[in-house]
């Protein structure tokens, strides 16, 4: 997903876009607005002569809201005491379309692509002895094409994971995050997994068959895979048909049906899938823009 952020006197506008849309994210916070707010809270009256109070130091709750405002959230998260961080997508709304088991008591989680962690928070809360999180260290290590020369397009942010300590930290999780590409993952690096979860994850691959495998060798119990996928390219009977989209600079390599998309699943190494469910969804600017699928893959 790229992005970019503007701000202007405690203002700050985030400008995101992917291949399914465009989103326009604001927030307000720094000393310039919390001045703003307290004069318009007292009527706009001006103080009392004589000389100005010297001012104190920065509360914990405005250091708090300078952090979250300094980071360009992918998930709307909820972090308690009245602060939703502003993602582009916002899961809350929707979660029961995803259909996941209610409780995930004594099982141990991985949560791959896991940016700033809203699924593996919701998966600990849910029960879950153990929970990783996997990502890479930053833009770096995208999948981009080669015909970029290994040039970064611009507004992508310096690393990944930096909303996911803030989180972390204010939730209170034990989650454990580690940089890793999923095609570097292996039972040797960090072990089997009861449940394997992966989201929006294959249309940024340009191996997603090769990525899927290597859940399935991970994964001993079942794998939770919700993926976009394109209604009109099942317009042809059962054929599982994909639409070669060659990188881009989000990047996106594939358009991918749904047809194709329980076949690469059941071919990565699952014994069987079931279809969760189907539904619409998309930025938080524009919902229900995207076409969305969530596959249950069983070992």
């Amino acid at each position: 997903m790229a992005s970019k952020k503007f701000g202007v006197g405690g203002v700050q506008l985030a400008v995101t876009a992917s291949p399914h849309g465009a989103g326009l994210h604001l927030s307000v916070g720094g000393r310039w607005w919390q001045r703003l707010a307290g004069r318009l809270g007292a009527g706009g009256r001006k103080p009392a002569g004589g000389p100005p109070a010297a001012q104190p130091a920065a509360a914990p709750a405005d250091e708090f809201a300078r952090r979250v405002n300094g980071v360009n959230w992918y998930h709307t998260l909820d972090l308690g005491n009245g602060v939703k961080t502003p993602g582009a997508f916002d899961h809350a709304p929707i979660l029961h379309h995803y259909r996941f088991p209610e409780r995930l008591d004594g099982l141990r989680v991985l949560d791959i692509a896991t940016y700033d962690g809203y699924w593996a928070f919701e998966f600990e809360r849910r029960g879950a002895r153990e929970v990783v999180a996997m990502d890479l260290e930053g833009p770096a290590h995208l999948d981009w094409p080669p015909r970029l020369g290994g040039a970064i397009p611009a507004g992508q942010p310096e690393r990944f994971g930096l909303g996911f300590e803030i989180a972390r930290e204010r939730l209170g999780s034990s989650v454990r995050r580690v940089a890793c590409s999923v095609y570097d993952l292996r039972p040797e690096t960090f072990g089997p997994f009861d449940v394997v979860h992966a989201g929006d994850l294959l249309l940024h691959l340009n191996s997603p068959v090769r990525a899927l495998q290597n859940m399935a060798r991970v994964c001993t119990g079942y794998a939770l895979i919700s993926e976009p996928y394109f209604p009109d390219l099942d317009c042809m009977g059962n054929r599982p048909l994909v639409e070669y989209r060659g990188g881009g600079d989000v990047p996106t390599w594939w358009k991918i049906g749904l047809n194709a998309l329980k076949e690469m699943v059941l071919d990565a190494g699952f014994a069987r899938i079931e279809v969760l469910n189907t539904f619409h969804y998309g930025y938080r600017a524009t919902p229900g823009r995207m076409s969305h699928a969530v596959i249950q893959a069983f070992k």
